[in-house]
């Protein structure tokens, strides 16, 4: 079972990533944010396996809020989320560990969340 933790700016979005990721039986939610300022306050805490981070958080640079993240947490995978495919390889340089495209069919986008976990589970 892996932890995970929600961050998305927009509350629909949210609501929607909460109930795709609450029927998956190897995943618990175990928190949400919508601004980086309450992500980091409570990721600092909970220690999640997993952060799904939307890239357009409001509250800080992306590049100081993966610092920070990193800091604090450093082997929770971090998993960038946008509707702009375009912030793939900003993401990336920053230190995501994954990004995924908010358009994505459901279960196209639960896919890519389970494969990026498993893959940093069981690294090649």
């Amino acid at each position: 079972m892996k932890t995970i933790f929600l961050t998305e700016g927009e509350k629909h979005v949210r609501d929607a990533l909460r109930l795709m990721l609450e029927h998956q039986s190897n995943l618990i939610i175990v928190g949400e944010a919508s601004t980086a300022e309450n992500t980091l306050a409570q990721v600092c805490q909970l220690l999640p396996d997993v952060i799904l981070l939307d890239w357009s958080l409001p509250g800080l640079h992306p590049q100081r809020l993966f610092s920070a993240l990193r800091q604090c947490c450093p082997e929770t995978l971090i998993l960038a989320t946008s509707v702009k495919p375009e912030q793939e390889s900003i993401a990336m340089k920053f230190g995501a560990d994954a990004f995924l495209l908010k358009q994505l069919p459901p279960d196209q986008f639960v896919s890519v969340l389970i494969t990026a976990v498993n893959q940093k589970e069981n690294p090649k």
